[in-house]
């Protein structure tokens, strides 16, 4: 992952939460590499847990982990190793090609890959053979900070973390327009709705400003600045999650106020047309959020005390008012993800708990070895990883753990599933091993 990003993760965290060489290619059988470790056992069940199959595995550099989009594209998995863009068969780990001083793919389509190198070139190649496409100039080298490009409806915008941002035909590579006065440090796309394309950036690492561009130009159409984070768009407005100023102010005396603050943006104006509180408490001078969701007619806000090692959901009814108590889901301990797909996901110790925010359903898992990470729910599957270098893929049905993987790693990005082949990146490696039958 680009330092850049790291650093806005961490910021979205406090205001809401090496390179090697050579591929490498298990020489065991499947059978052999199961047998590689000791086989552990679940602490809620006693029962043995099955090695994951590992498929191969690569080193790669500590870029990328945690891109919203998968970089796959017919069959072929793309990452940066050494400062070199390779692609490599999902199935079998071959390398099938490599571009160098290619760096993280940034937008992968089926047919093309585009990159920024480190002479801030932005850059297409073929997908299935890494030919040059074309490269533009977009950025004056070194590029210290970080460079990042996205496709939005059919137009690619570059965004330099030093100051700017441009867009460009990503067919042609021709440039459509370029706006250097707007900073973009810590920045990001939000979307484009209404004919207004949304970006942020930090003015201090506590204030946020959002701007609306016309994307056709690239012209301010307003500015709006607090210390926002960005929920959601419904209905022609932006929903902004205002934090309070008291964390940052370090008062000595108790600051009240409220829990949550939603704020409502007119995207074509950026005037601020409406504001919602919920929940009035006495102190929010050591609050801090560290993930707000808007589901249907509910807000769920995961909030802590940031001397402690917590994170407790509430979930609360948009509209209703500020002294209407929220639905707490402290019961079950510790947040650990979601609401996605319909799921909750908790942890108590080393016992992860789902919950049905539908119909209030509950699945007890087998217990891990240690605190879970980045935990991620697809179709039928848990898979995540644990503070102890553990990897797991888990029935969301039953709560029962399939299979088991020792990494080391410290950090899991996006995991990616790909004709029953689980794509797991770490801070150096991919691996690649074979979805438990249960789940195919």
């Amino acid at each position: 992952m680009k330092n850049s990003r790291l650093i806005l993760k961490s910021l979205l965290v406090t205001t809401l939460l090496t390179t090697g060489t050579g591929l490498y290619l298990s020489s065991n059988t499947p059978a052999e590499a199961a047998t590689l470790s000791s086989t552990p056992k679940s602490a809620t069940t006693g029962k043995s847990i099955t090695t994951l199959k590992l498929k191969w595995q690569t080193k790669a550099d500590e870029v990328g982990l945690y891109n919203d989009h998968p970089p796959l594209s017919n069959g072929l998995l793309f990452f940066s190793k050494g400062g070199n863009l390779h692609a490599v068969d999902i199935a079998t780990g071959t390398v099938k090609w490599t571009y160098r001083n290619g760096g993280t793919p940034e937008i992968v389509t089926r047919n093309s890959v585009f990159l920024i190198n480190n002479e801030g070139y932005l850059v297409k190649v073929e997908a299935k053979t890494g030919k040059l496409l074309w490269k533009v100039k977009a950025a004056k080298p070194p590029i210290e900070i970080g460079a990042f490009a996205e496709l939005l409806n059919g137009t690619i915008y570059f965004r330099n973390e030093s100051g700017g941002i441009a867009a460009y035909h990503p067919v042609s590579g021709h440039k459509l327009w370029e706006n250097k006065k707007i900073p973009m440090y810590v920045g990001s796309i939000i979307g484009q709705y209404k004919k207004v394309l949304v970006v942020k950036s930090t003015v201090n690492n506590i204030r946020t400003q959002f701007f609306g561009l016309d994307p056709t130009r690239g012209t301010i159409l307003w500015r709006s600045e607090g210390i926002y984070s960005f929920v959601a768009y419904r209905d022609g407005q932006l929903i902004l999650r205002q934090q309070a100023n008291a964390p940052y102010s370090f008062p000595i005396t108790p600051v009240p106020g409220y829990l949550v603050t939603l704020t409502k943006v007119d995207v074509t104006t950026g005037k601020v047309i409406g504001e919602e509180n919920y929940k009035t408490v006495t102190d929010l001078s050591r609050m801090g959020n560290k993930h707000t969701s808007l589901q249907g007619s509910y807000v769920y806000s995961v909030d802590s005390n940031m001397d402690k090692d917590e994170a407790f959901l509430n979930r609360f009814t948009l509209g209703q008012a500020s002294e209407t108590p929220p639905k707490s889901y402290e019961e079950f301990g510790k947040w650990v993800a979601g609401p996605t797909h319909g799921m909750i996901f908790f942890q108590k110790g080393t016992q992860i708990t789902e919950v049905n925010i539908y119909n209030n359903k509950i699945v007890t898992f087998d217990s891990l070895a240690g605190s879970a990470l980045n935990l991620q729910l697809m179709r039928n599957g848990v898979y995540t990883g644990d503070d102890k270098g553990n990897f797991y893929i888990i029935n969301v049905a039953t709560g029962t753990i399939l299979g088991k993987l020792k990494t080391d790693a410290g950090q899991y990005g996006k995991v990616n599933v790909v004709n029953n082949t689980v794509l797991i990146h770490t801070e150096y490696d991919i691996y690649a091993v074979t979805l438990p039958k249960e789940l195919q």
